[in-house]
């Protein structure tokens, strides 16, 4: 008995302020909790998939509608959202809880693949097939088409001699669940000089390595009436254009030249968010970008540090939508 009195003190000193400090919250903006479930997404996509819940709320609602002068809060686990905002709020996040959860024992897949083309030129051929929609970026151009005009698309692509497929192929992302599509490589390099006196010559070269890849990261997410698709899509790319080389002194006392190398870099970084009709798949060309993907831009490392290529990068997302209930 004096076990169980123990206990149920511990959890009163535990709970209590919790309890004090949401009854006490400033509520001067009609701020009210609710709890929102999000098991079945979270149950279906696995562990630590609610932290896609809150990135799609924050995105869709704004970042600093939760970090103003408006008292809010918004936490997850892998069973409920907890949102303590107005009601207008509070109307926005249900709906977008309802698109994660609305589907989610039989979630809706996404074909996503990437295609690097050598010369943009394909664009005069097959430009009158496919609609424009808006995007952002610089230098960024997408397009909407058909399922079947898709497909005759990327049939025509590959069968460029200039064509190459990012290795990983084709991937699925599931309803609400980001996919990612990479490829890279490391390159070692000489970074610096320093002294060695156990050992002759007396210094050493110090080595280090400089990694370059292709990454893309494709969130998307299908509106509850299923007839549209929002995407976040995220791409990284760092490249390699070549190594410079820099003549050093060692520091020894016969002051032997040593070469060095410096990194020449470049890097791509693109966010942007599309919508488009569920009926029809997406295709977002990146433009003229660097393809640091192994075995695609020549045959030899010494050709790969000297001649780093453009390639005009193109992304098909295709909706693959399950049957409805």
């Amino acid at each position: 008995m004096r076990c169980f009195r123990s206990i149920l003190l511990w959890l009163v000193l535990i709970f209590l302020p919790v309890v004090n400090l949401a009854a006490e919250l400033p509520a001067d903006a009609g701020q009210v909790w609710q709890t929102y479930d999000i098991g079945p997404f979270v149950q279906v996509a696995g562990p630590g998939s609610q932290k896609h819940v809150v990135d799609w709320v924050l995105q869709e609602t704004g970042y600093e509608a939760w970090h103003g002068d408006t008292v809010a809060s918004l936490t997850a686990s892998d069973a409920a959202l907890r949102v303590f905002h107005a009601a207008e709020m509070q109307t926005r996040v249900a709906d977008v809880v309802k698109r994660f959860t609305v589907d989610a024992r039989a979630p809706h897949r996404f074909s996503v693949r990437v295609l690097g083309i050598g010369s943009p030129a394909w664009r005069a051929d097959v430009g009158p097939a496919m609609q424009p929609i808006a995007a952002a970026t610089p230098g960024v151009h997408a397009w909407i088409l058909s399922r079947e005009a898709a497909a005759m698309l990327v049939g025509r692509l590959k069968a460029r001699g200039d064509c190459q497929e990012l290795p990983t192929g084709a991937t699925l992302a599931a309803n609400g669940v980001p996919t990612v599509l990479a490829g890279g490589r490391t390159r070692q390099y000489v970074k610096d000089v320093a002294v060695r006196p156990d050992a002759w010559p007396g210094w050493q070269r110090l080595d280090a390595n400089c990694g370059e890849g292709f990454e893309l990261d494709v969130h998307p997410l299908i509106t509850t009436d299923r007839m549209a698709v929002e995407a976040v899509v995220r791409c990284r790319i760092d490249q390699i254009e070549r190594m410079a080389a820099v003549t050093v002194t060692a520091p020894t006392a016969d002051r032997q030249r040593v070469q060095i190398e410096v990194p020449q870099m470049s890097a791509v970084r693109i966010g942007e968010r599309f919508r488009w009709p569920a009926s029809q798949c997406l295709v977002i060309g990146l433009g003229l970008v660097p393809w640091p993907v192994p075995g695609q831009n020549a045959a030899s490392t010494a050709a790969l540090l000297t001649d780093a290529k453009r390639t005009d990068v193109l992304v098909v997302v295709e909706p693959r939508l399950a049957a409805g209930p």
